[in-house]
């Protein structure tokens, strides 16, 4: 809400970036939902003897449903962040790093959607205990995809911050750009404190085992959302404290590039003017310059000095 509100106020127009976190907020109560109704209803948070007879099957159905909803929901965070730097950031060969960030995170989701869904043969051993099922040591493999999970949060970390150190910009500006992009990073620390939670995981008592794993994976989940808007919500902010929605710092013109240029000098496309994408760092609508089909704004070039 507060990402749309954001952008509404910026007379931003919605992208892809957007409409993709839109589904992973989705996913996220989808996740819930599950979740959720096994604490409550079904006898979650005890151990499996003192559930009543049938809660320790209708538990298990719901923690695997949450199950097959978590993988989904953090890529979809993911992939809503990469198209939002794809938006922000013209560079080609930093465009082909994102694609390789999607590609790995797509793939680590498939694998994990398959692993879950197919972890007992047959499927209903994974909330059947009287089936004579064969299961795979569903916690070992949570653990592994959730260190997978760590190294692409730190990817989508630091991914932005040559190209934010290499614009034409004051240096104090960069840092505070890097600070706002940084604030993401702290879904990392929830992600690396939830992987030794992982650890309970137990079919023997999953009432009491794994309920504490799935309440840090719903947090996981609503924190990666939060992060990931962050970016945009500046002009929301200005908004509440009363001022325009303004680039950061006093630098609301970007010095030409040298030669050399940004990050990548020899893919840069032109050394006349740089699009400075960020829908969250747009000037004041009274002195916006025209715009780009796309609804982002290019800042006029200054002298060199």
């Amino acid at each position: 809400m507060m990402r749309f509100m954001s952008k509404r106020i910026g007379r931003t127009p919605y992208g892809a970036d957007d409409w993709t976190m839109v589904a992973a907020y989705i996913l996220a109560l989808a996740y819930a939902t599950p979740a959720l109704l096994g604490t409550f209803k079904y006898g979650g948070g005890r151990h499996t003897i003192l559930m009543a007879e049938t809660d320790p099957v209708n538990f298990a159905k719901a923690l695997f449903a949450a199950e097959l909803i978590y993988a989904p929901a953090m890529a979809a965070v993911k992939i809503s962040t990469l198209l939002l730097f794809a938006r922000i950031f013209p560079d080609p060969k930093f465009k082909r790093f994102l694609w390789a960030i999607g590609i790995f995170v797509s793939t680590c989701t498939a694998i994990n959607l398959l692993v879950d869904l197919f972890q007992c043969k047959p499927v209903q051993g994974a909330w059947n205990s009287s089936l004579d099922a064969d299961c795979i040591q569903i916690k070992s493999v949570a653990m592994v995809m959730g260190a997978m999970n760590v190294l692409t949060d730190f990817a989508l970390l630091f991914a932005p911050i040559p190209q934010l150190w290499n614009l034409h910009l004051r240096k104090d500006t960069k840092i505070e750009l890097i600070g706002i992009f940084s604030i993401g990073g702290f879904v990392t620390v929830v992600s690396i404190y939830r992987i030794p939670k992982l650890n309970s995981l137990s079919a023997l008592d999953a009432g009491w085992s794994d309920i504490g794993p799935s309440v840090w994976s719903m947090v996981e989940v609503c924190v990666a959302i939060l992060c990931a808007s962050t970016i945009t919500y500046r002009p929301l902010f200005n908004w509440a404290c009363g001022l325009h929605p303004s680039p950061v710092g006093s630098a609301a013109r970007i010095p030409k590039p040298s030669v050399t240029g940004l990050p990548y000098p020899k893919s840069t496309p032109s050394n006349k003017s740089i699009d400075v994408r960020m829908q969250a760092l747009n000037p004041p609508s009274a002195t916006r310059p025209s715009g780009h089909g796309d609804g982002f704004y290019r800042m006029e070039d200054s002298p060199d000095t």
